[in-house]
């Protein structure tokens, strides 16, 4: 790119005729770049001038590096202060009008053509690699290159990679709406067969009460979740007797016997928290083995909660994993929620991967892992939270059952997630984290998390007042009756009119609006109106443009609506901050 070279092409697309062309990326959660949620960023192609996605685990920290300039090299931030939680400090951010752009591992580019038809390109990467997607249209060509940046992989290494990263790709005759529902194929394909059609479940987490967990906290909050009838009991970081040991700590007394039997008593299954790719200085681990872990530029790297990553190109690392994991299955563990750095970049010459080559070799560590542990432990469903969401190719998908849509835990950024992931993966592939946000009505607190799952309760549920635990029931058996169908529809923005939304839809609209809408038209919308509009009215307009039964799922009344009525909208009141839980249900399918 303007004679600065990039890295090795590992694949390559060229397509002509191209009048104009846009490209729309998905911005994943990072906590460098946290206020964006999951963005959906429309970045038009100015003739000659390259737009370059930035996808894989470090992405937006890669991609603020280079555009501050494209040949620094990328290394871990060094100030007193760190604590892990940014992955790399150079520079800012990628906003709109930058080249490098941090972005999902899934792409649509869409355009007119130069005989005037829409026509479009979709592509999807098929692995959890730092890899450049590079885009630019020049005398009516639309040319895309997968990419190895130079920096990662030094390129007189990259002929011992035994697989490139590779990229599916498919174009035609079409909108970006077609487009997206191209990639949407391409990536339901990828998901595992027993997670396309399942029941989001209702989880309880304990992180509401962050590290301070202990057995007879556990025990408080699983009598709440049989009281909500919740199904899976997540403890999150603090269970462990410190990372990189996952065995319960001393402060749970009874061991994984104790947890099991307190998860059987509430109803639920047990599931833990853990940062496999992490280690404590002070970890048995870390200290018998300091070789196994990753070293960058010759320094190890400081991560979240200043821990040090273990690195998984190595042999021994996955090994060790592994019998950790068979541990815990065979003493309970049914649900699994990774976080952390699971895949780090490593130049050790200690390790089993080739020089300078330990990140590629880390994700396949990591995958090999997870395959082998789900052939083993069929039972044990997989949550990716890895550092919020992060990375969303098809690999990811292929090895889990669900993925973070807001690690914030917050109902704005849930809210905006849910529709950018939405627009890529079925309703039931969205987990959702909620936690207490007791500046919000209760209906505000609520609304949003019955539309898409899984639905993840991180609040303080032991001390919920009786009337938030009612109206959390209530709000549970809406979600209940809808997520049986949650695989067979998608997470949408709802339609608004009389309120005009910003162009990207940002976490700090006064209106936040999302629908589920299923194939046969029935739709579940959540609105949060998070400020007092002075009494002006909005009108929600149903996607079924025919005779509807409208549910306020909050109250219960119901009331048919004739064609010309739903057209004319749904009077929604905003003359106070609050929240509403409404459906839509054709009547010819009530009828029948």
């Amino acid at each position: 790119v303007e004679g600065a070279e990039m890295g090795v092409i590992a694949q390559s697309f060229s397509d002509l005729g191209w009048a104009s062309c846009t490209a729309r990326l998905l911005r994943s959660f990072s906590w460098d770049a946290k206020e964006r949620a999951f963005e959906v960023l429309d970045i038009g192609l100015t003739h000659g001038s390259p737009l370059i996605a930035v996808c894989g685990p470090y992405a937006t920290a890669d991609a603020a590096a280079w555009n501050q300039n494209s040949e620094l090299d990328v290394g871990f931030p060094e100030r007193e202060d760190y604590d892990g939680v940014l992955y790399l400090v150079h520079g800012e951010p990628a906003t709109a009008k930058d080249r490098y752009q941090d972005a999902a591992g899934w792409i649509v580019l869409a355009g007119i053509s130069q005989d005037g038809k829409e026509r479009f390109v979709a592509l999807a990467l098929e692995k959890s690699n730092t890899q450049l997607v590079h885009m630019c249209l020049e005398d009516g060509r639309l040319n895309i290159s997968l990419i190895l940046p130079k920096q990662i992989y030094p390129i007189s290494a990259c002929s011992e990679m035994i697989d490139l990263p590779q990229m599916q790709i498919t174009c035609g005759v079409g909108d970006i709406e077609f487009a997206h529902l191209k990639l949407r194929e391409m990536i339901l394909q990828a998901i595992p067969l027993r997670a396309r059609d399942y029941s989001a479940p209702l989880i309880v987490d304990t992180w509401g009460f962050g590290t301070n967990v202990n057995q007879d906290l556990v025990s408080k909050v699983a009598d709440t979740a049989k009281e909500l009838e919740l199904e899976v009991l997540t403890i999150d970081k603090g269970w462990e007797k410190i990372v990189g040991e996952w065995q319960p700590g001393p402060h749970f007394q009874d061991g994984m016997l104790g947890l099991s039997e307190i998860t059987s008593r509430s109803g639920t299954r047990l599931g833990l928290w853990a940062s496999l790719g992490n280690a404590d200085p002070l970890s048995r681990v870390a200290i018998e083995h300091p070789d196994w872990i990753a070293t960058w530029r010759g320094k190890v790297q400081v991560v979240s909660h200043r821990t040090s990553s273990l690195c998984m190109g190595h042999g021994p690392v996955i090994e060790y994993l592994a019998a950790q994991l068979a541990h815990l299955a065979n003493n309970g563990l049914t649900w699994l929620l990774h976080d952390f750095e699971t895949i780090s970049r490593c130049d050790s010459a200690l390790h089993d991967h080739p020089q300078g080559l330990g990140e590629d070799w880390a994700v396949r560590g990591w995958y090999r892992l997870l395959s082998e542990f789900r052939a083993q432990f069929s039972d044990v469903w997989i949550e990716n939270c890895w550092n919020g969401g992060r990375p969303l190719d098809l690999q990811m998908i292929a090895h889990h059952d669900t993925t973070i849509g807001d690690d914030w835990c917050d109902v704005r950024h849930n809210a905006v997630a849910k529709v950018g992931l939405g627009q890529y993966l079925p309703a039931h592939w969205c987990s959702s984290y909620m936690s207490d946000q007791n500046s919000l009505t209760l209906r505000s607190q609520l609304a949003i998390y019955a539309v898409g799952g899984p639905w993840i309760l991180m609040g303080d549920i032991p001390n919920w007042s009786a009337e938030k635990l009612k109206l959390a029931k209530r709000v549970i058996e809406v979600y209940r009756t809808w997520r049986s169908i949650f695989p067979e529809g998608s997470v949408r923005w709802a339609e608004l009119t009389g309120w005009q939304a910003d162009a990207r839809w940002r976490a700090d609209q006064e209106v936040l609006a999302i629908s589920f809408v299923h194939e046969s038209g029935k739709e579940l919308m959540a609105c949060v109106v998070t400020e007092q509009l002075g009494g002006s009215e909005i009108r929600w307009h149903p996607v079924y443009k025919g005779a509807v039964r409208i549910t306020d799922e909050f109250t219960g009344e119901t009331r048919d609506y004739d064609e010309s009525e739903i057209v004319a909208g749904i009077a929604i009141s905003t003359s106070s901050a609050d929240g509403h839980l409404l459906s839509a249900v054709p009547r010819t399918t009530i009828e029948g």
